[in-house]
């Protein structure tokens, strides 16, 4: 996912280059210096040994800041892509993966926050290793090879806890996915929570504490054993040293006079062998990262459209059939055994339908698929002679309230509120104008009733302007007085208007309000009846 292009890589290297070589002209005047060679002894090494570090420092200044921008202009179009790839998922597919793993994943990209340090440090500690290394190979090839060898081996003993520690790290990830489960089942639950202290109970000892105390356990071994690796460094480094002062000289392999330099260097190229070891933690915490969320835009691909649908008038839309659909669900999360079909049905320009059924008959299953949430697993929607099994043709043609129907706490539509005269009528018709008070967006979108949201949620559908509605259980919430409103006065005044009204009912008492009633069981539709007084009155048919 997060990929360093080659014009890139060159950008690096022109930085990384001259930075080091001018990292280690600062060290090479301060060894010879030390070690009172001539050359070095003149009053104007002092300026340019200052002006080298002025220099470095400025050229690392310029740098930081174009990395950083680099680094924060790709978290945050990764940041959109994750979106994206959300809003463009099917509904299904949303329902198998879980909100979890958008919460996790989010936190993931965060991580490479630190991506620019890395980056930068990397690679400037590789090249002035490399150029040290080099240096010390000038003063005794012997000698350099054993601290390779050395550097190597504590090197080698680090990775390999370091990959062994990839793997906890990963548990650590899915703590944190249930972790989120659990928050957003307080979050949704908090009534249900607060109704049943043993839920709670239960919630805490037998869920919340063990997966966090799970997760501080793990997490405090990763990172002791990432500390006490990282003294390895550190403490190797005295090691090499001691080597180099005691063994080397006394074996022949190092002139007396070359010790100076050779602990001198070390000690420069401790900072970068330091950077390259102890980073090793973030490494792996940025390749579980990146690999998550590879993973995460792989399951939540999407096949998008290839071209702007555009949006159907009420003028122009006359009939809409469904011809032998079938939809079956193909995901472990959801009930294999449940299929819907054969749906075979035509809904006509300016009608009123009420959709009826117990629970698990198929309703919704019908309003995903209508709405365009679902795409048929079989079978062909018409909408006027055209085939309309494209998603966006029909949500170019629907509004809809759903029985989980959430207010937005922005506005996220082409219309606007204030001074919105149709949105004053309509405040009145659903009996919130001296509710909200005022056309402001703070006073549409803050907390109502059940009842009074699903009033507002309406109010927003119909400012869509769509020529069909969906109400799924719509009037459930509404108090007696409001829902004999609904299905007496409100849905005539809508039909009037042209609207094609689908809605998911099971008011009996009001089904002489509707046009045609579809009954569905076990997702197929077992009944699909015009409305007459006689039909009305057999109530038999209903149950």
């Amino acid at each position: 996912m997060f990929k360093i292009k080659i014009k890139n890589i060159i950008g690096l290297l022109l930085y990384a280059i001259p930075n080091t070589i001018l990292s280690f002209g600062i060290v090479y005047i301060m060894n010879n210096v030390i070690s009172g060679k001539e050359g070095f002894l003149n009053d104007y090494i002092g300026i340019v040994f200052v002006s080298i570090v002025i220099y470095t420092y400025l050229l690392n200044i310029i740098f930081q800041k174009k990395i950083n921008k680099y680094s924060f202009d790709l978290l945050c179009e990764n940041e959109k892509k994750i979106f994206h790839k959300i809003l463009e998922a099917p509904l299904i597919t949303l329902e198998k993966m879980g909100s979890q793993r958008f919460y996790t994943v989010i936190e993931d990209l965060r991580i490479f926050s630190s991506f620019p340090s890395v980056i930068t440090n990397s690679i400037s500690s590789l090249l002035t290793l490399a150029l040290c290394m080099t240096y010390l190979f000038t003063l005794s090839i012997v000698a350099a090879l054993v601290v390779i060898f050395l550097i190597i081996l504590i090197g080698f003993i680090y990775f390999f806890i370091v990959n062994m520690m990839s793997k906890k790290v990963e548990t650590i990830r899915k703590y944190n996915e249930y972790y989120y489960k659990y928050v957003e089942d307080v979050i949704k639950g908090f009534k249900e929570f607060k109704l049943n202290k043993q839920r709670r109970t239960n919630l805490m000892q037998n869920y919340l504490i063990p997966n966090r105390e799970n997760a501080k356990e793990l997490d405090f071994k990763i990172n002791y054993v990432f500390l006490s690796i990282n003294l390895i460094s550190g403490y190797g480094l005295y090691l090499v040293i001691a080597v180099i002062i005691f063994l080397l000289p006394e074996l022949g392999v190092l002139k007396r006079e070359d010790v100076i330099s050779y602990v001198v260097i070390l000690l420069f190229i401790s900072g970068p062998i330091n950077n390259l070891i102890n980073m090793q933690n973030i490494y792996t915490r940025l390749i579980v990262a990146n690999n998550r969320i590879k993973l995460f835009l792989k399951d939540f691909d999407t096949v998008e459209a290839t071209s702007e649908v555009e949006q159907t008038s009420s003028e122009n839309l006359s009939q809409l059939k469904f011809n032998d659909v079938y939809f079956t669900y193909d995901n472990d999360a959801i009930d294999k055994s449940f299929a819907l079909g054969p749906i075979n049905v035509s809904i006509e320009k300016g009608e009123t339908i009420f959709i009826i059924g117990g629970n698990g008959s198929g309703k919704s299953t019908f309003i995903n698929i209508l709405t365009g949430l679902y795409q048929p697993s079989q079978g062909e929607i018409i909408l006027n002679d055209l085939s309309a099994n494209q998603s966006t043709v029909l949500q170019n043609l629907i509004a809809a309230v759903f029985t989980d129907n959430h207010i937005f706490y922005h506005n996220y539509d082409d219309y606007s509120l204030e001074q919105n005269e149709e949105y004053q009528e309509l405040l009145k018709i659903m009996e919130l104008d001296k509710v909200v008070g005022d056309d402001s967006e703070e006073s549409a979108r803050r907390s109502f009733s059940k009842g009074q949201g699903k009033r507002m949620s309406l109010i927003f559908a119909l400012l869509e302007n769509k020529p069909i509605l969906v109400l799924d259980e719509w009037a459930a919430d509404q108090d007696p007085y409001f829902r004999k409103y609904f299905y007496e006065n409100l849905l005539p005044k809508l039909k009037e208007e042209g609207k094609t009204i689908i809605a998911v009912t099971h008011d009996d008492a009001y089904f002489k309000h509707a046009d045609r009633i579809i009954k569905f069981d076990y997702g197929q539709i077992i009944m699909d009846k015009k409305i007459t007084d006689d039909i009305v009155l057999d109530s038999s048919l209903w149950k």
